[in-house]
């Protein structure tokens, strides 16, 4: 994906994992905090009309697409906040060659765990 225009790259989405910051003292469930581990610069990125059909068996009201500069730091283990939405990292479609951009799939925590 190499004609994804940089002046696109207008958000900031933050990558990292949920760890466990205590318990609960009256349901005795654990409480998790996101932590950021780094953050880089994002652009929207939109679908056709074929890739959208494609898509089966995912809602594209809890999925948002991204393109990032291509960074081999992610991965479908990590979570991303975008917007102050907290999003799973779903799939990742890389491109490693020079100035390359990755299209990252993020799908929408409901809730903590």
């Amino acid at each position: 994906m190499k004609n994804y225009n940089l002046s696109r790259l207008n958000k900031r989405v933050q990558f990292g994992v949920e760890k466990m910051s205590g318990f609960n003292p009256n349901t005795g469930e654990n409480i998790t905090k996101f932590s950021p581990t780094f953050s880089v610069w994002c652009g929207e990125y939109t679908l056709t009309i074929s890739n959208t059909i494609s898509l089966t068996g995912t809602t594209a009201t809890t999925n948002q697409l991204i393109a990032v500069r291509h960074d081999d730091r992610i991965t479908t283990t990590l979570e991303a906040i975008l917007d102050g939405v907290m999003y799973r990292v779903a799939g990742v479609s890389s491109d490693s060659e020079l100035n390359a951009y990755d299209v990252v799939t993020l799908t929408k925590v409901n809730g903590h765990g």
